[in-house]
């Protein structure tokens, strides 16, 4: 194949996947999703109880990699965190953010998925329990990651 035909081809890619990507920005899922963000914008104890959340979980992760499950430091961040659960789950607003930004990351990971299982037989593509950071792929309780080759992680993440 010719550069000339490599760069088109490529092209083609490209806006092939941001026909994808705007049809996903057009769903009824990206709809909801937005139309639910706005109300939770709205609620500050929700948006505080979320940030909490987001706080919490980062560091059970991190204790989780370093101390272990079983470690008295995880089990009261656990705690912690599913008290803050809890409370998010009186707080009609914030249940239906979670659930509409749930549904436009099951939609993302769907996409994801079945272009990964296109490619699964010409490309070295690994699924299984990942989390995305800063450095790529590491171990995590993220059960829909998907990583493409050793450190470029393939995790979609639905925002908040």
């Amino acid at each position: 194949m010719s550069v000339v035909e490599t760069k088109a081809s490529r092209a083609l890619m490209l806006a092939k996947a941001d026909e994808i990507a705007t049809a996903i920005a057009d769903s009824e899922e990206a709809r909801r999703f937005w139309q639910a963000r706005a109300k939770m914008e709205r609620h500050d104890e929700a948006q505080k109880l979320f940030g909490d959340l987001k706080r919490k979980t980062n560091a059970l992760l991190t204790l989780q990699e370093r101390l272990g499950e079983k470690h008295e430091k995880y089990q009261r961040i656990q705690a912690e965190t599913d008290a803050l659960w809890d409370r998010l789950a009186e707080i009609p607003v914030a249940l239906q953010y979670k659930a509409a930004q749930d549904e436009l990351n099951a939609l993302l990971q769907e996409v994801t998925l079945i272009l990964l299982a296109r490619l699964r037989e010409q490309l070295p593509v690994e699924r299984g329990p990942r989390q995305c950071g800063s450095g790529g792929c590491s171990g995590g309780a993220a059960d829909r990651a998907v990583c493409i080759d050793v450190g470029r992680c393939g995790v979609v993440h639905g925002g908040s």
